[in-house]
C-alpha cells in the first residue's frame, strides 16, 4: 500500500476556497447537462486519494460495464494529498466527489453545497495501530500511557480520544506520510487507515494490532459520495440511477475483487498483488453492516449524522449557527418505481 499517505482530510481542509475559484474560472468544470443526443451521460467523480481498494467499488462499476448499462460515461478522477475533493464538488467543479462525513458536515458549514448520497465505509477505517508485540492492548490503554504517537496535528479524532480518555501523558511526533519511525522504534504507534498501512506492513513482515477510532463511538460514515447540491436539484432521478450503479459496483467488488484490483495496480503501479488482496479482504468488516443488509451498500442514517454533527459541535469543529444553517446533510436516493399500468 502506498505509504506516502499524508493525512487526506486535513490536506484538502487547508486549502481555501480563492485557489479553487481560481481553478474554476480557467475550467476544468463539471459535466453539466450537455451530452451527445442519445448518448451516454458524462459523469466526473473525484476521488480523494489514489486509486486503492478503498474505490473498489467504483472501479467495478466502471470496469465491469455498470455504469455503462445504466447510460453512464464515468471519469474517475484520481486524488492525492493536494487535492481538494470537496471543494471540488461543492463549487461544481465535478459532478460528485468521495470524501469522508466530517469533511461534509465542515464544507457545508463554510457555505459549501455538497448532499452525500452514498456512503462506502459504514465503519470508519480511521486507526491507530501499534506492533503486534506492544504492551498496549487496547487504546484507552495507549492512549493513557507516556507513548509517543506519531500523528498529524489537528485531526478530530485525536481531539475525540482526548475528549474521552486522559492523553496528557503521550508525546506526539507529526506524521508525514512515512512508516519509517514507527518501524524504527522511535514512535510507539501511529495513525493509520485500517485497509492500507497495516497491510502493507504486515506484507513488509511487521505484525502489527489496530485500534478502529470508530469502536470508541466517534464513528462517522467515510468514503461518502457526495453531488453537487445544485445537480441534485436539476437531476434527482439521474443522481438516484447513478448511485444505484454504485451500490451496483460495490456488490460486485466484494464478490470477486481479484480482477478489479489488476486494474488498480495498473493505475497504482505501489501497489503489490498481495497488499491488494488482503486489503480487499479487509474491506467487508469495514463496507457492510446491520443497515446494509435491510437497505443496501451505502444506505445512511439520519441518527449517524446527527450524531456526527453533536461530536463536531462539541469538539469546537463547528458552532451552534453553524448547525443551524447547515440544511440537509445526506439522502438516500432511490429511483422512481414506474407506475403499474
Amino acid at each position: 500500500m502506498h505509504l506516502k499517505r499524508p493525512d487526506r482530510n486535513r490536506r484538502a481542509a487547508c486549502l481555501s476556497w480563492v485557489a479553487l475559484l481560481a481553478t474554476t474560472l480557467v475550467g476544468c468544470g463539471g459535466s453539466g447537462s450537455s451530452n451527445e443526443a442519445n448518448g451516454p451521460r458524462r459523469i466526473t467523480v473525484q476521488l480523494n486519494w489514489f486509486p486503492e481498494p478503498e474505490f473498489g467499488g467504483f472501479y467495478a462499476a466502471k470496469e465491469r460495464g455498470i455504469f455503462e448499462r445504466a447510460g453512464f460515461d464515468v471519469e474517475l478522477i484520481k486524488g492525492g494529498a493536494e487535492v481538494p475533493a470537496p471543494q471540488l464538488v461543492a463549487s461544481g467543479n465535478v459532478d460528485f466527489a468521495v470524501v469522508s462525513a466530517p469533511q461534509l458536515v465542515t464544507i457545508r458549514a463554510r457555505g459549501g453545497t455538497a448532499t452525500g448520497v452514498f456512503a462506502s465505509f459504514q465503519v470508519s477505517p480511521r486507526s491507530l495501530l501499534v506492533k503486534r508485540d506492544s504492551p498496549y492492548e487496547s487504546l484507552q490503554a495507549l492512549w493513557e500511557s507516556d507513548a509517543t504517537i506519531m500523528a498529524q496535528d489537528g485531526l478530530v479524532f485525536i481531539r475525540w480520544l482526548n475528549s474521552i480518555y486522559d492523553g496528557s501523558k503521550l508525546s506526539f511526533v507529526p506524521y508525514a506520510g512515512s512508516t519509517a519511525l514507527f518501524v524504527d522504534g522511535k514512535a510507539e504507534s501511529m495513525q493509520c487507515f485500517a485497509t492500507a498501512e497495516p497491510v502493507q506492513l504486515e506484507v513488509d513482515g511487521l505484525m502489527t494490532r489496530v485500534f478502529v477510532v470508530g469502536e470508541t463511538g466517534y464513528n462517522p460514515y467515510d468514503g461518502v459520495l457526495a453531488v453537487n447540491d445544485g445537480l441534485l436539484a436539476a437531476e434527482p432521478e439521474m443522481v438516484a440511477r447513478f448511485v444505484e450503479a454504485v451500490r451496483a459496483g460495490w456488490d460486485s467488488y466484494l464478490t470477486d475483487p481479484d480482477p478489479i484490483n489488476d486494474v488498480i495496480a495498473k493505475l497504482n503501479p505501489d501497489l503489490k498483488s498481495n497488499v491488494l488482496r488482503l486489503a480487499a479482504a479487509k474491506l467487508p468488516a469495514f463496507v457492510r453492516s446491520a443497515n446494509t443488509a435491510d437497505h443496501g451498500l451505502g444506505w445512511m442514517s439520519d441518527e449517524r449524522w446527527s450524531e456526527l454533527v453533536t461530536q463536531l459541535e462539541t469538539l469546537g469543529e463547528i458552532t451552534s449557527d453553524d448547525v443551524a444553517g447547515l440544511g440537509r446533510i445526506h439522502v438516500n436516493p432511490k429511483p422512481r418505481t414506474p407506475a403499474a399500468e
